[in-house]
């Protein structure tokens, strides 16, 4: 996979450090490491031996393992963009969480279901809307190629928010103090 160049002009520190990240980044390598680390963490939360189990059950299109995997990815994907971004201050799930039982996972959840994320970041920035993008399609690839798809054009669902959006409540702000729906923080500092 080629790497994605970034082009700016006068743009701030922060945008600098993620354009200047996503220009080193192997956005293949990248993902193989989050997948390998969300399969096995995924094994270890649902009793399974390795990562090869829980890739049959997914297969299976077990909603159990799908959102226990879906979960793990973003939890890794977030360490991942909060360590080559300082913009962001927070990464968050949503639609399913870490204690995932039978009784409790959304039966819809499948292998074709959209990892679901909100990032707060301090100000939406070009190079962060890139950089996910480009995660985005290599996830995209790896499960294609995981699972043998003919068709998977994306895999992540990322809203971006910013501090006026929390501060206003605006959007999918709203989220981070619903009562209904309170996304999971996976990444961040707690605020």
């Amino acid at each position: 996979m080629r790497k994605v160049p970034i082009t700016r002009k006068g743009k701030g520190k922060n945008e600098k450090t993620a354009a200047s990240s996503l220009r080193r980044l192997d956005p293949a390598s990248t993902v193989d490491s989050i997948v390998n680390k969300a399969l096995k963490t995924s094994a270890s939360k649902m009793g399974l031996r390795d990562a090869k189990a829980v890739i049959a059950c997914l297969k299976e299109n077990d909603p159990v393992a799908c959102s226990y995997c879906h979960y793990n990815v973003a939890k890794e994907l977030g360490a991942v963009l909060g360590s080559w971004d300082k913009n962001i201050r927070a990464v968050y799930a949503y639609g399913y969480d870490d204690n995932t039982s039978a009784q409790e996972c959304s039966e819809n959840i499948s292998l074709f279901s959209l990892v679901h994320m909100i990032i707060w970041a301090e100000r939406k920035t070009k190079a962060l809307k890139a950089l996910i993008e480009a995660i985005d399609h290599a996830l995209a690839q790896h499960q294609r190629q995981l699972f043998a798809l003919k068709e998977l054009e994306h895999v992540l669902d990322v809203q971006v928010i910013d501090d006026v959006d929390v501060k206003s409540r605006t959007g999918y702000a709203s989220l981070l103090k619903s009562i209904h729906q309170m996304p999971v923080q996976v990444w961040g500092d707690s605020n």
